[in-house]
């Protein structure tokens, strides 16, 4: 007999998973960018906050990808495995990515705002 599988691929999922793997990389790349392009404007007017205020933006993208990846795999049937060819499978891994990722990023968005508090952005 065959065993049947619920079903987990829904698009309400996939955006979870792909939100949980790609929320980090892309709020590091807009912390950078952004920070790289507004410094001129934070020394000459002195207006280094705005600095600290994309930071912190882009820190909480990067954990909306954590919660949304978590509450995936938090959602996964007890069965899901991290090797399989099951949907619900391919689910539980790429949350399971998408923890890594969205955490790893935060991290690192907070590892390249800590220099912004302690140095000034013009030196």
């Amino acid at each position: 007999m065959t065993e049947t599988h619920p079903i987990v691929d829904t698009p309400r999922l996939e955006f979870a998973v792909w939100w949980g793997i790609s929320a980090g990389p892309v709020a590091w790349a807009f912390d950078l960018g952004f920070s790289y392009a507004v410094a001129p404007h934070a020394c000459s007017t002195a207006h280094f906050y705005v600095l600290h205020i994309i930071s912190l933006i882009c820190f909480i993208v990067a954990l909306t990808g954590f919660v949304l990846a978590f509450g995936t795999w938090k959602k996964m049937p007890e069965r899901a495995e991290k090797q399989g060819h099951a949907p619900r499978d391919r689910a539980f891994f790429l949350s399971l990515v998408g923890i890594v990722m969205s955490l790893f990023f935060a991290v690192i968005i907070i590892a390249g705002a800590v220099p912004r508090w302690i140095l000034s952005p013009c030196a």
